[in-house]
């Protein structure tokens, strides 16, 4: 069983600002997920097969540069929040948060 204190703790790793009623609906809803595991892990698997793979070929789609004039270019930047000229600087992962 979850505490509020776990769930305050995974919202504040998911970066999320949760209220008490939030923290409390995503409790139930995490207690309903990890139910649902700890029913899944008692099916005895032992005669399923396992699954193979069909196709080695993985259909990723390739990335494109797409073009774009410089006054887009300059209005997309300048809705960015932070940035140094042209790199944008995002928080770090596995920092926490100032504020």
């Amino acid at each position: 069983m979850l505490s509020k204190n776990d769930v305050r703790r995974l919202a504040e790793l998911a970066r999320l600002d949760l209220d008490e009623a939030e923290i409390d609906q995503r409790k139930k809803e995490l207690e309903r997920i990890l139910g649902y595991v700890a029913r899944l892990s008692k099916i005895d698997t032992k005669h399923t097969p396992e699954t193979e793979v069909v196709s080695q070929e993985m259909n990723f789609r390739e990335d494109q540069d797409l073009p774009c004039d410089e006054v887009e270019r300059e209005l997309i930047l300048s809705n960015f929040p932070d940035r140094a000229g042209d790199a944008l600087r995002v928080p770090a992962v596995f920092e926490k948060p100032k504020g």
